[in-house]
């Protein structure tokens, strides 16, 4: 276990979005409705992304409480709401009764989310998606971002209609010496782990000799190789908003309002940690594991105790996918017997990454385990 887990920030609601390409996650498991998926909760977004695609059951698990409390939030709006309301009480639309939407859905969560949820009305007013800490250190980015290149040119930088005018646009109106200068610094180690995450969500990792330097150039390539008006997490960060309710993440759009209301029952929400809730798990019983990036906050002993614990948990041919943010995380040669990589998929999908600031991802099936690969079979090892 690592005393990173035992910091403060885990205790309060980090992130308020997921920042990881839900589309990556999709292409990487492949989820059918006769599928259990394991996901991290997070900001509950990629959760809900997948419960999109009607599989059987879904654990939503997180260390964090609070960030569970966020995922029952969104769900009791499914609940209650319809899809304009939904989108409001979450601050993806414009309101002035955020509020009295909140008191709307206050009955659908349990007691323990509702209390937390009971002093957060701020929060709720002012849009709980832009809530996180993560979103507030984004929102400082933008404010500046705003001085450096000015209003208009934020705006226009989502005008380009190919992506020879993006890399015009960047080359010749974007990268100053202001811009570099700025982004190095704004997510430098020291002020990344002040504003943003945690300087101890740092402990592991090694051979990073400048973090601005890293993710400016993942930035460069969001904003010249992929297209932007497609590009959501660009918007949220430069904007403040989405351009329009097309470009939103999939469990916002309104063709999925009514598939995930019908989802919702099928959600089960854990509070813990990973490697003791899939310990508790019955062998050969999930198809797919999205494990966001939490393999490179824990020690390489404790990340491949999890994948072990993972192999007995999963079903034959079962899938999971997790990233990489600046600590290298991929099974061990020692594991070959369990996992298959999937590099070249993972490989296709990272290009294209519209949340951009992941330097892998990683895609494994699970290996064939004989007669005992059979679901529901196995002691808990």
């Amino acid at each position: 276990r690592s005393t990173i887990l035992d910091r403060p920030v885990f205790e309060r609601l980090l992130f308020a979005q997921c920042w990881e390409d839900p589309q990556l996650d999709a292409e990487a498991l492949e989820v059918r409705p006769d599928h259990v998926v394991f996901s991290v909760t997070s900001g509950g977004c990629n959760t809900l992304s997948l419960a999109a695609r009607g599989p059987a059951k879904i654990f939503a698990v997180d260390l964090n409480a609070t960030q569970n409390y966020l995922l029952e939030l969104k769900i009791a709006g499914l609940r209650t709401l319809n899809h304009v309301e939904y989108l409001e009480l979450l601050g993806a639309r414009a309101s002035s009764f955020r509020k009295d939407l909140y008191h709307t859905v206050r009955g659908a969560l349990s007691p323990m989310a509702r209390a937390y949820w009971d002093t957060q009305l701020r929060a709720i007013e002012n849009g709980v998606l832009r809530s996180g800490r993560y979103e507030r250190y984004l929102g400082a980015c933008r404010r500046m971002l705003q001085v450096i290149e000015g209003p208009k040119t934020l705006e226009a930088l989502f005008d380009a209609n190919s992506l020879d005018a993006q890399r015009r646009f960047y080359d010749e109106t974007w990268d100053t010496r202001v811009w570099r200068w700025f982004f190095r610094m704004f997510f430098s180690r020291p002020v990344l782990g002040m504003g943003g995450l945690d300087p101890q969500c740092f402990t592991y990792v090694n051979g990073v000799k400048s973090f601005g330097e890293h993710f400016r150039k993942l930035a460069r390539h969001a904003l010249v190789d992929l297209p932007v008006r497609e590009n959501y997490f660009l918007a949220q960060i430069c904007l403040g908003r989405y351009l329009d309710e097309q470009a939103v993440p999939p469990y916002l759009r309104a063709e999925n309002f009514e598939v995930l209301r019908a989802a919702a029952d099928r959600i089960e929400i854990l509070t813990g940690e990973i490697g003791t809730i899939l310990r508790d798990l019955p062998a050969n019983s999930v198809d797919r594991f999205n494990f966001s990036n939490v393999f490179e906050w824990v020690p390489q002993e404790t990340f491949e105790n999890m994948l072990r614990e993972t192999y007995r948990v999963a079903t034959p041919g079962g899938r999971l996918c997790y990233r990489n943010l600046l600590v290298r995380r991929k099974h061990p040669e020692s594991m070959n017997d369990l996992f298959a990589p999937q590099e070249e998929l993972a490989a296709r999908l990272l290009w294209k990454d519209r949340s951009f600031v992941y330097s892998h991802f990683e895609i494994a099936e699970v290996k064939s385990k004989g007669q005992e690969g059979q679901r529901g079979q196995g002691g808990q090892g």
